[in-house]
Parts: structure tokens; sequence; C-alpha cells
């Protein structure tokens, strides 16, 4: 998503905070779900969610995807806490962008926390068989001699 941000005029970016609570919540989402995820924006018509490793955007399926605002360049490189604010970039690509914002990203976070719910209430032993390799469930047949 990052490589078509770049080929869209921006209206105006600013650093800006992410509380860490939504932050960790997509984040676990993006190391979980199948990439990028895609919701649609329950109070606008058009407006969808696009979630990537390394960039957030709501856009206009409307108009073939044209970002509204975009959240870019998170600051997790020396970041050593969980609990802290996240620095980031958002960028406006509309005028109107701000009123989006704010919505989008408390509906994107109780949409994935369900997202998130529903993987862990799959049975655990199915889920943990399924993930561990057979190299770990046979034990290697030794010789005493």
């Amino acid at each position: 998503m990052i490589k078509r941000l770049k080929d869209i005029p921006v209206y105006s970016s600013a650093q800006t905070t992410i509380e860490s609570e939504l932050f960790n919540t997509i984040r676990i989402a993006t190391q979980r779900l199948a990439l990028p995820i895609r919701l649609s924006l329950p109070r606008f018509q058009y407006v969808d969610i696009i979630i990537d490793h390394d960039s957030w955007a709501c856009v206009d399926r409307s108009l073939n995807d044209l970002p509204i605002i975009s959240w870019t360049k998170f600051e997790i490189a020396t970041r050593s806490t969980l609990h802290l604010p996240v620095e980031c970039l958002i960028s406006n690509y509309h005028f109107q962008s701000t009123q989006v914002a704010v919505g989008a990203l408390a509906f994107t976070k109780m949409a994935l926390e369900r997202k998130l719910s529903a993987l862990t209430t799959i049975d655990p032993q199915q889920k943990m068989s399924a993930n561990i390799s057979q190299l770990y469930c046979q034990l290697p047949r030794t010789s005493l001699k």
C-alpha cells in the first residue's frame, strides 16, 4: 500500500501519536491475519481502511481506492515499551479527512479485536497441533547397547 501512497499528492501531513492500545491491537492483527486487512467503515458509504505492515490507509473504494488519510512511518525501531504511544506520520489526501480519522481508528480497533478473539476461540488443541511441526511430535529413536 505504501507504494501507492507515494504516487498521490498529499494535502497536508504532520507527526502524530497513536495510542499504544490501538497500535498494539493492529500490530498483533498484522501478525496473525492475512494481509492486507481490509475493513469497510459503517459510518461512511464508500470508505474502507486497508492495513498493512508498514501503513494504514482509509481509501475511497468508489474512486479506485484513492487514499483519504494514511498513517505511515511508525517509530517502532527504538520502541522499548508497549504502554507508551507510538509516533507516526499522518498524511491527509482530502480536505475533510479528519472527519474520517478518529471514527476509522476506533472502528478498526473494535473490528480487529473481534477477529482476534474469534481466532482464540478455536479449539486450542486443534490449533496447537496445526502449528507444530511434525519433527517436534515424534521422539527420536535411539538404540541402547
